[in-house]
């Protein structure tokens, strides 16, 4: 494995950060009774942990992957509840209402997703 460039390492940290900001907020939003906007946080927070395990499998320094091939194979990363919203009118799914105990698993199975994506770059990091 070739070292990976420090500026992909900070974009690398700077998605995840991100995306756990996301989570939080996307917590706070089920507990206030706002399921709609935890999926508006959480969708995103996805979005970046797919990109960066993509940039794993295919680091951009190296070889950059095509837009259309990118959004594809981000969406092919999704977790299960995920893929499934991936494959519908995402603009629909995200503006409808959503009661806060529907929106709940795709909060924690984004959590999930997002602190193994988190541990994989660790150890990717480590043995580059």
């Amino acid at each position: 494995m070739t070292e990976v460039p420090t500026r992909w390492h900070t974009a690398m940290e700077d998605q995840l950060t991100d995306a756990e900001q996301r989570l939080g907020r996307a917590r706070r939003h089920v507990n206030d009774g706002d399921g709609s906007r935890a999926l508006q946080e959480a969708y995103p927070a996805v979005v970046a942990a797919g990109t960066i395990r993509v940039w794993q499998e295919s680091p951009p320094w190296q070889a950059p992957v095509p837009p259309e091939q990118m959004q594809r194979r981000v969406r092919e990363a999704f977790p299960n509840l995920f893929a499934a919203l991936a494959e519908m009118d995402l603009q629909e799914v995200l503006t409808s209402p959503w009661q806060p105990q529907d929106a709940k698993p795709y909060v924690d199975e984004a959590a999930t997703y997002v602190e193994e994506t988190r541990q994989q770059v660790q150890l990717w990091l480590e043995q580059a």
